[in-house]
Order: C-alpha cells, then structure tokens, then sequence
C-alpha cells in the first residue's frame, strides 16, 4: 500500500489549469468543468491525475489505459483491474490517494471552527463516550479524527451512506484504532492516521495492516510522467 498526498491548489496555478486539463479525456473534462468554482475543478483535475499516477506507479498499468467507474453506491474503481483498489480524497488545498491489492478508504478534513451538532445523529455509543472525556480545546481536533476514520471506513467497504454512521464506530483500545460495530470489536479492518498538516486530518483504512510510514508528497509535474 502507498499513501500519496499533493496540495492541489499550490501545485496547479491558473495559468497551468488549461494545460493539466488537457492530460485527462473528453469525458473527465467535461466532469471537471461542471463545477462552479476554480478551486474545485483543481480538486477534481488533480484528483483524477493523482488517481493514474498513484495506480500506474502501483501496478505498472499506462496512465492512458486507466479507465474508471463507479459501483452503485458511488465507489470509483479501475475497470477490467481485478485486485487493483484505490481510493481518493481531498479537503481545502489537499488532494490524498490510497492505492494497494487490497480494498481500501481514505479520507482528508479540514479542521475548521463549527458545530459538533452532528455527533448525536451519526457517532456511535463509544465515540460519543471518548469525546466527552475530552477536554473543550482537544475536542474539536478528534471530532474531525474520528469523522475522517468513520468516512475512510464507509469509503473502504465501498458501501456508501447506505451504512448507518451511527452503527458502528472507531476508537482507540490499547493504543491502535479499533473498528466497533454494533458493540462487537471487530480485526476485519485496520486504520492510520497521518500528520500532514497541523490543520487536516488524514485517514485511510484497509483489509491490510501494511500501512506505510509516511506519505509520499508528490507534485504536479510529477503526474505528468506516466
């Protein structure tokens, strides 16, 4: 498994846009430009440019021969890839990918200032419980912990919102991070968390306990070599 992370909105300036938009086809174009806002259509743009290079580094697949598609719940896989499992994310500047044999989720967050109104309707028993031995100033920082380890989860086993978020949970029991689902601990899954940035949170989750010990920051000129 590798971890790849790029700041997307520092990497690819205005005037590089039209040139990095010409690496991806007609259909991923069309996709990027429907976004209102610039700083999402980098977003997007890096985030398919990441996906090939991590993939094609991973596999020894040609970036021109990637082609993607969705499961019905919304999971992006590679097709005709049978045993090659990646997963994208990105948050503010980051774009973040995960790529390995195994099925995996990853997610990065922002940690910014707002309600915690959401932990009643989609935490489970036991985060509810960590976050209230919390004290008020760290408690901002694992809520967005915990939010970035329940989304990699969800995007890990491919199945969407259509998972209750409230059935299951993960916490830290003997200092790993541990999946709880329905009160019953489960080892089908494993999670790291990664510093990249004082202000994100990156997670990734997978079926594999081979996590590497740090990303591997990358940059735009990079995703143009495969």
């Amino acid at each position: 498994m590798e971890v790849y992370v790029i700041n997307a909105l520092r990497e690819l300036s205005d005037a590089e846009f039209e040139n990095a938009l010409s690496k991806v086809d007609s259909g991923q174009r069309e996709r990027i430009m429907r976004y209102r806002f610039m700083e999402d259509r980098k977003r997007g743009l890096v985030g398919v440019l990441l996906s090939k290079y991590a993939i094609s580094k991973a596999f020894g697949i040609p970036a021109n021969e990637i082609i993607f598609e969705k499961n019905k719940y919304g999971k992006p896989h590679v097709v005709g890839g049978s045993g090659v499992h990646y997963n994208i994310s990105h948050s503010g500047d980051y774009v973040v990918c995960a790529v390995g044999e195994s099925p995996v989720g990853i997610d990065v967050q922002e940690i910014k200032d707002g309600s915690l109104d959401v932990v009643d309707r989609f935490f489970s028993k036991e985060e509810k419980e960590v976050l209230a031995m919390t004290g008020e100033e760290a408690r901002r920082d694992l809520f967005c912990e915990i939010w970035s380890l329940k989304e990699a989860y969800i995007k890990c086993i491919g199945m969407g919102l259509s998972k209750p978020l409230d059935e299951f949970g993960v916490v830290k029991k003997d200092g790993e991070y541990r999946l709880i689902v329905n009160g019953e601990w489960s080892k089908d899954y494993h999670f790291h968390k990664y510093d990249i940035d004082e202000k994100y949170s990156l997670c990734v989750c997978s079926q594999e306990a081979g996590f590497p010990t740090e990303t591997e920051y990358v940059k735009l000129e990079d995703l143009y070599l495969t």
